[in-house]
């Protein structure tokens, strides 16, 4: 499983032009917390003690490429920039969002978008994995997640 992840790491490397000549990624990087190299689908968001649920159609979810790339979807907008492993979860930095507005009132849609906008730059987010799910917390907000699939198309195209 190592190799696996390590060559998927260093595909993922030479790919945006960074390979190395070590058969593994570089110790800042390497997928050690269980939630790197994949696609989590959020199935429900805490806020304020109340749990949401989040049915699959808002498209809500997080990505963690092994080479440090992130990724999270809200039903509007992609945020995407770099996090870093850091003790209990991981530093975001560098996030861009795309510039999509919404003036719609859907409580699902708001608690959503709100949530994935704590991704800030420069936040911690603890993690804790525990089989296929991962609970992620930002401030003000608890992410319940599913792992939905290994990463395929990560990075994505960058929205226009």
């Amino acid at each position: 499983m190592k190799r696996i992840v390590a060559a998927v790491a260093l595909v993922f490397l030479a790919a945006a032009g960074c390979a190395t000549t070590s058969s593994a990624p570089p110790k800042s990087i390497q997928p050690t917390a269980g939630f790197a190299g994949y696609k989590w689908s959020v199935v429900a968001v805490d806020h304020a003690g109340k749990a949401t649920p989040i049915p699959a159609r808002y498209a809500v979810y997080l990505q963690f490429a092994p080479n440090g790339q992130f990724g999270a979807n809200d039903p509007v907008n992609y945020h995407f920039g770099s996090y870093r492993q850091a003790g209990d979860g991981f530093t975001t930095s560098g996030i861009v969002v795309s510039a999509v507005g919404y003036a719609g009132h859907d409580p699902v849609v708001l608690l959503a978008i709100n949530a994935i906008s704590a991704f800030d730059n420069g936040v911690h987010a603890t993690a804790t994995v525990t089989g296929d799910r991962l609970v992620v917390m930002v401030p003000g907000y608890a992410l319940t997640c599913r792992r939905d699939a290994a990463q395929a198309n990560f990075p994505p195209a960058k929205p226009t």
